[in-house]
Parts: C-alpha cells; structure tokens; sequence
C-alpha cells in the first residue's frame, strides 16, 4: 500500500505541473489518453475497491471467508492486511496494519473529491 499512495501522490504533483494539457496513454495500448489527475483517480480507486463491496456484497479483502463476507458481526469490520493477492485482491499476511495499509482512507478521499479541475 504505501508505495501505491507515493506513486498516486507523485502523480498528483506531476499534474499540478503539467496540467491538464499533458496526456499520457493509460493504460498502455488501451487508447486511452488522460491526465496525470485522472491516471491518479483511476489508480486509487482500484486499490480502495479492495475495502469496498462490489455488485454482490462483496470486500475483495476478505476473499473467500464466508464469516467474515457475510456475518453481520464482522462483515463490517475492515481489516488492514499487510500484503494483498495481485489477482483478487484477497488480504495476506499480518491483519493489524492500520498504520500503512490505513493510507487507504486517503485514497477514499480522494474518490469523494474527484472533481474536475
């Protein structure tokens, strides 16, 4: 998590010096060609989607633990892992990592305030 945030917080900077005018194509041979700003946008809104539910009620985090899925008692309880599968987003390692994985809540900001410029 907390290279993630320095990338996305570099490229904020990045877009604060370049504005909106340069546009670089993300992701690579997609076509598409967006700001530093959106690249940055774009980019913590996939890691906050590890902590939020998806279509079907789902936190990615918590990966295949029915309990912690579906109870009323825990589904709520986020937990910060200390490393995260690269391809479900399933949470490894230790569980008590509010310090760095706890970066996400700035990422979460970041998606309520993602106003154009």
């Amino acid at each position: 998590m907390p290279p993630n945030v320095l990338l996305i917080e570099a490229l904020q900077r990045f877009h604060d010096y370049y504005g909106d005018d340069f546009k670089i194509e993300y992701p690579t041979h997609s076509g598409r060609l967006l700001t530093f700003k959106e690249i940055a946008i774009e980019l913590s809104g996939r890691l906050s989607r590890l902590f939020l539910r998806d279509a079907k009620g789902r936190r990615p985090v918590f990966g295949d633990n029915d309990k912690m899925q579906h109870d009323p008692h825990f589904r709520d309880y986020i937990l910060f892992f200390e490393y995260f599968d690269g391809d479900n987003g399933k949470g490894l390692g230790a569980s008590h990592q509010t310090g760095w994985t706890g970066l996400v809540s700035i990422l979460l900001l970041l998606q309520r305030f993602k106003q154009p410029s």
